[in-house]
């Protein structure tokens, strides 16, 4: 997949993010899902020699998606019989930390019995083991999108979030030193954002310090997340064209900052 195509791929999912958290946070998890199956769709990894190895992987990393976007849009499933709790009330009434935890975990599992079942003699077992485990984290980390939507930001938020992703990458388009650009990709997400919160109806201390920063930070790992995705999927012997992986990683590596920062609106700190 092209820088551009990743880039496109990117900034529609965000859209539909954005849309979806203007409507209700169901059609947010379905979006979600979207992405987490083209993170699951990760090609096979490659050994040192360019061959690919097996990698039982795309079961493991969807159920990982699966049970953590479940459980985040209804965290009540994990808070147990009457009586009962599992956490912090703070932590259930987003969803994403009690979701996050037990999706890692049957990806985990699913990854090893993956690895159990294999009729090959399991040659580059690590590899194979530790590419499955990743992929289940970072399906995963697109859960945060989610939880962002469910915070005091909400879809205002969102929408500052997408926007960060979509002007990184715009600005990361343009040819010239890497290094350079990104820099300029990550100011120019702050400034596009900053001015943004002016406009958009979220909580006061949603301000044009605050959307500064949280757009440096999430363009800053929206970058990375389309290097990332691009540079995993383009090893030898890998067609990755038809790949959504890098565009989706955008959105799975600026995840967790978005729902970070949600988290500071209600601390006080927002500017």
């Amino acid at each position: 997949m092209t820088r551009a195509q990743a880039t496109l791929m990117s900034v529609m999912l965000g859209a539909v993010f954005t849309l979806a958290a203007y409507t209700d946070t169901l059609f947010v998890a379905a979006a979600v899902v979207i992405a987490q199956l083209m993170v699951a769709a990760a090609p096979a990894p490659s050994d040192e020699r360019g061959r690919r190895i097996a990698c039982p992987r795309f079961g493991p990393a969807l159920a990982a998606a699966l049970v953590a976007t479940a459980v985040t849009v209804f965290p009540d499933l994990w808070i147990g019989a009457s009586g009962t709790t599992t956490g912090s009330i703070g932590f259930i009434s987003s969803g994403l930390m009690s979701g996050a935890v037990p999706g890692m975990t049957v990806g985990l599992l699913g990854a090893l019995l993956g690895q159990m079942l294999r009729k090959d003699g399991r040659p580059s077992l690590v590899l194979s083991l530790s590419y499955a485990t990743a992929l289940c984290m970072f399906a995963v980390l697109l859960v945060g999108w989610i939880g962002a939507s469910q915070s005091l930001g909400g879809a205002p938020l969102v929408a500052l979030g997408s926007i960060a992703v979509g002007v990184a990458l715009f600005v990361w388009l343009v040819p010239g030193g890497r290094a350079v650009v990104g820099i300029a990709a990550v100011v120019a997400a702050s400034a596009a954002t900053g001015l943004s919160t002016l406009y958009l109806s979220g909580p006061a201390n949603m301000g044009l310090i605050f959307g500064a920063t949280v757009g440096a930070g999430i363009g800053l790992f929206a970058i990375l997340g389309q290097v990332l995705g691009r540079a995993w999927s383009l090893a030898p012997g890998h067609s990755a064209a038809g790949w959504g992986f890098a565009g989706a990683m955008s959105l799975a590596l600026s995840a967790p900052v978005v729902f970070i920062s949600s988290q500071f609106l209600g601390t006080g700190l927002g500017l």
